[in-house]
């Protein structure tokens, strides 16, 4: 009994020296970290080491030489490529207008005084539009992409001033194309659009290079004018009758292009245009007209061996 009882004393004697342990170290542990806490707070006194970078002088004994163009565009590579694309007469070096570079500063907002001026190489004197437009960023607002000029509204209100034909033609020949804005089809200056924008082909196939080269005047649509070899389905997409008629006869009209004969649109030729008067003088006056005979000049009877 009595060893029973030494036993549990010496049980609770352990838990209670093992609380007190425990208790001890949670409270160094704090400790240690309120102490760490302080410290990451202290600025280190100690010495910081220095990396010593010996002197090069030699390696600015000599000027660079100039930078090349392909150098410029390494760093300026939108402004090389419009240079490339559409510069025109700016395809040229760049220190021939930029002769200050790399000299902006933002504080001393000095953009406007290194940027070259148009007025150094472009006078009145050189330029033969220069006395009526004088503002040149108005029309030429990206100077590496000179032939690129947008359709703005100065360029827009002056197109006549230039290009005096088109605006009469216009209006002495009145057709939808007279109802446009210049800008409608030339979206920039001296940009020639296809007849595709706003039209469809004749025939399925046709080059519409063919439109203006051979029959539509573009400022005057409507006074079709053809060139003695327009092409003949040109003409039978809409005369398609007479177009079927005419490519199977048997006559030398078969061999003859439209055009030989109807110069322009909506002229009917008189047999005598090229055939003067090819019977005798009685017959002539006996049947005045050719056709009561020929029937049809698209496919003339002919001689029968």
């Amino acid at each position: 009994m009595k060893q029973g009882v030494n036993m549990l004393g010496k049980f609770l004697v352990g838990i209670a020296l093992f609380g007190v342990a425990t208790a001890g170290a949670e409270t160094a542990s704090a400790a240690d970290n309120a102490a760490s806490a302080v410290n990451m707070g202290k600025r280190s006194t100690a010495p910081v080491a220095t990396v010593q970078i010996p002197k090069q002088p030699e390696i600015f004994a000599a000027d660079p030489p100039p930078l090349t163009v392909t150098q410029c565009g390494q760093c300026h590579p939108a402004a090389f490529q419009d240079i490339k694309k559409e510069g025109g007469r700016h395809a040229f070096t760049c220190q021939n207008c930029h002769q200050s570079f790399h000299n902006y500063n933002p504080r001393k907002n000095n953009w406007d005084e290194i940027m070259p001026k148009c007025s150094a190489c472009h006078s009145p004197a050189t330029v033969p539009h220069a006395q009526v437009f004088n503002q040149c960023a108005e029309c030429h607002s990206n100077p590496h992409a000179i032939k690129n000029m947008p359709m703005g509204q100065k360029l827009l209100a002056s197109c006549a001033t230039c290009h005096a034909g088109p605006p009469a033609e216009l209006k002495q020949f009145p057709s939808r194309h007279t109802t446009l804005s210049c800008a409608d089809c030339h979206t920039r200056h001296g940009y020639i659009p296809s007849c595709n924008m706003c039209h469809k082909p004749h025939y399925e196939g046709q080059e519409f290079k063919t439109c203006a080269s051979e029959c539509h005047p573009v400022h005057k649509p409507k006074e079709i004018a053809y060139r003695k070899d327009v092409g003949t389905r040109t003409c039978g997409a809409c005369h398609d009758g007479v177009y079927a008629t005419w490519t199977k006869t048997p006559s030398r009209h078969g061999k003859v292009s439209c055009a030989a004969c109807h110069t322009r649109h909506g002229y009917i030729p008189q047999c005598t245009d090229c055939h003067g008067l090819p019977h005798s003088k009685q017959l002539h006056e006996r049947f005045p007209k050719c056709l009561t005979c020929h029937q049809d000049a698209h496919n003339p009877p002919v001689r029968q061996r």
